[in-house]
C-alpha cells in the first residue's frame, strides 16, 4: 500500500463512480480497477461494491476511508512543511465567500495577502451557500465560507463566528420592542433570501414546525437587493445582525431579535480533507480566520442569552453556474 493507492480509494468513494472519479483523478477506469483490487488483495478484504446506484463503500472501505483521509492530510501536510523551509507561499489560492460576508472581509483580506502574501493571488468567487457548497464538494474552489452546516460534515471547518439573524426594518416600519416571536413574522412584508439558500432552509424548516409557509413578492440571493428593498420601505427583511451592523449603528435600519425560536448560526472555513493542504492555501487559511474574527459582530455582543445553533446541508437546488469572481492581487 502507498499513499497513491489511498488517493484513488478516496477519490472514488468521494465521487461515486469510477467515470467521474477517472476525470478527477485524470487516471483511467481501468487502472483505477487495478489499484483498488491490488489494495482489496493486500488488505484482505472488499473495500467497495457496485450497486445500481453507483459505488458504495463496504462497513471495511468505511474505515478505511477515514483513516486514509487522516494519512493523506499528514503526507500532504507533511511535504508541504518541509518545502516551506525552502520557499515562499506562492500561487492562486480561491475561496468562495457569501455576499453577507464579503463586505466585512474583502477590503481587509486585501490588504493582508498583498502585505504578507506577495507572491498568493486570492481568487474570491461571490454566491449564495448553496452554490459555494457545491463548488467546493466539485473542487471548483480550495475554500467556502458556509453557514451553518452540521458539525457531522466530512468536511474539515474552522469556525469564524457566530451570527444572529434578525428581522431588520427601517426605522419607521418597526413595531415596539427589541425582540418579535417568530410566529409574527407571518403578518410582516417580507424580502426574503430565495430557496437555494441555507438561510432559507432554516427558516422553512422552522415554519414548516409552526405549520407555517413563508411567502414574499421576491426572493432573492443578493444582500444588496435585500439592503436596497428595506431602505425603500416597501417591506421588511431577515438578515444576519452582521451584514447590516453599519446601518444599526448609523440608526438608518433597526434589528429586531427572533425569539420561540432565537436563531443563530455558525460561519466557518470549510475545505476538503482530501485536498492538498499547500502552503500558499495554509497562509490563506490562517488569514481568512483571522480577518474573519476581527470582523466578526457577534449575536451575543448585543444578546447576552445563550440559543441553540441552528444547522443544515445546503440543497442542490440550482444548476452549476459559472463563477463570477472577484480578483484579489497579491
Amino acid at each position: 500500500m502507498d499513499i497513491r493507492h489511498l488517493r484513488y480509494f478516496v477519490g472514488i468513494a468521494d465521487c461515486g463512480s469510477l467515470m467521474k472519479a477517472s476525470e478527477r483523478l485524470h487516471v483511467a477506469q481501468p487502472s483505477l480497477s487495478v489499484h483498488i483490487n491490488n489494495l482489496e488483495v493486500e488488505l484482505g478484504v472488499k473495500l467497495m461494491q457496485r450497486s445500481n446506484r453507483g459505488i458504495e463503500l463496504t462497513p471495511e472501505g468505511h474505515d478505511l476511508y477515514d483513516r486514509a483521509q487522516t494519512l493523506i492530510r499528514y503526507y500532504q501536510e507533511t511535504v508541504a512543511t518541509i518545502r516551506d523551509r525552502r520557499t515562499q507561499p506562492s500561487g492562486t489560492v480561491s475561496i468562495g465567500i457569501p455576499s453577507t460576508s464579503s463586505e466585512l472581509m474583502a477590503a481587509e483580506l486585501y490588504r493582508r495577502v498583498r502585505d504578507e502574501l506577495p507572491e498568493v493571488t486570492l481568487y474570491m468567487a461571490e454566491a449564495s451557500t448553496a452554490i459555494l457548497y457545491e463548488w467546493l464538494i466539485d473542487s471548483r474552489v480550495d475554500f467556502s465560507i458556509l453557514f451553518s452546516l452540521p458539525e457531522t460534515s466530512s468536511l474539515e471547518m474552522a469556525p469564524l463566528q457566530v451570527d444572529e439573524f434578525c428581522l431588520v426594518s427601517r426605522p419607521d416600519r418597526t413595531s415596539p420592542g427589541s425582540c418579535i416571536d417568530f410566529e409574527e413574522l407571518f403578518d410582516q412584508t417580507l424580502v426574503i433570501s430565495c430557496q437555494s439558500t441555507t438561510w432559507r432552509k432554516i427558516l422553512d424548516d422552522v415554519a414548516e414546525k409552526h405549520g407555517k409557509r413563508f411567502y414574499a413578492p421576491i426572493e432573492t440571493e443578493s444582500l444588496g437587493a435585500i439592503r436596497a428593498i428595506i431602505l425603500s420601505g416597501e417591506a421588511n427583511g431577515l438578515l444576519p445582525l452582521s451584514c447590516v451592523r453599519k446601518d444599526v449603528e448609523r440608526g438608518t435600519l433597526r434589528a429586531q431579535r427572533l425569539t420561540n425560536p432565537e436563531m443563530r448560526g455558525v460561519l466557518a472555513l470549510a475545505n476538503l480533507p482530501s485536498a492538498q493542504m499547500t502552503p500558499a492555501k495554509r497562509a490563506v487559511r490562517d488569514i481568512v480566520v483571522d480577518v474573519a474574527k476581527q470582523s466578526a459582530y457577534n449575536g451575543a455582543e448585543l444578546f447576552a442569552q445563550p440559543t441553540p445553533i441552528l444547522r443544515v446541508v445546503p440543497s442542490k437546488l440550482l444548476p452549476a453556474e459559472p463563477m463570477p469572481s472577484r480578483m484579489v492581487r497579491g
